[in-house]
């Protein structure tokens, strides 16, 4: 499956639904849907034809290790066969987003709210076994979950994705650098790479960082670790949170 960073217009299926619908993991109460909408749009049929060109030699980019001590508590994975790569779908998924920004104003010292121009929401699936599913606030994940992300904004800028678990630790689930993420503007956008989750249980928060200039990771990271259940990120950032909770099998 080749990876695109591009506009999806939003009344169109998204490479990942056109993927899944390819090696038979779509949901089968949304095939009836998917195969009229390509019935009639000439542009997702050709994406579909190029995407079947290209899965054999496609390759799902591996996460990198990072080099931030913060990451001790990770473990990265590379999928190596386009047949697995094609199971990491990404569909359209609603996620509260938090569109306003939190900065200290210059002139008094308070922290105000401001807002930052569209609302950037994180995204993320997730691959349990053969299983792969959308996730959302309040799920319910485990040890050995592969944990995919993605974004939708409408606007460039720059990404960062952290997470603090059960234990309290904060971790850089993405980038593996100190240099956020370069992004286009777009819907359903993954990420390059994926997170296998380690064995901390309990409460966790994934915190998307989205910035409309350079920021350094350390610095997003400190502004998380001082306030983490109400971070307070820099001027021209705002931070998309998604609480979940990580469960040990039965």
């Amino acid at each position: 499956m080749t990876i695109r960073e591009q506009h999806i217009p939003d009344d169109c299926l998204s490479d990942f639904v056109l993927d899944a619908l390819r090696i038979g993991a779509l949901d089968p109460s949304r095939g009836p849907e998917v195969r009229r909408h390509l019935l009639s749009c000439r542009r997702c049929r050709a994406r579909q034809q190029q995407l079947d060109a290209d899965a054999e030699a496609s390759e799902l980019p591996p996460l990198p290790a990072s080099p931030l001590p913060f990451r001790r508590r990770l473990r990265t994975i590379t999928l190596y066969t386009a047949a697995v790569a094609a199971l990491i779908v990404f569909v359209v998924i609603g996620v509260e987003t938090q569109p306003e920004l939190i900065e200290k104003s210059p002139d008094t010292g308070d922290y105000v709210s401001t807002r930052v121009k569209g609302t950037a929401r994180l995204l993320f699936h997730v691959r349990r076994d053969e299983r792969v599913f959308e996730g959302g606030p309040g799920e319910v994940l485990y040890p050995g979950d592969t944990v995919r992300f993605a974004y939708s904004w409408s606007q460039g800028g720059t990404i960062a994705v952290l997470s603090r678990d059960g234990a309290g630790v904060l971790s850089v689930y993405f980038p593996a650098t100190d240099a956020m993420h370069e992004i286009t503007a777009g819907h359903a956008i993954s990420l390059p790479g994926a997170v296998l989750l380690d064995d901390t249980t309990g409460a966790e928060i994934f915190y998307g960082v989205f910035c409309t200039r350079r920021v350094p990771v350390e610095r997003l990271r400190q502004a998380v670790a001082q306030h983490p259940q109400d971070p307070r990120p820099p001027s021209g950032c705002t931070i998309d949170q998604i609480r979940v909770r990580k469960e040990a099998r039965d």
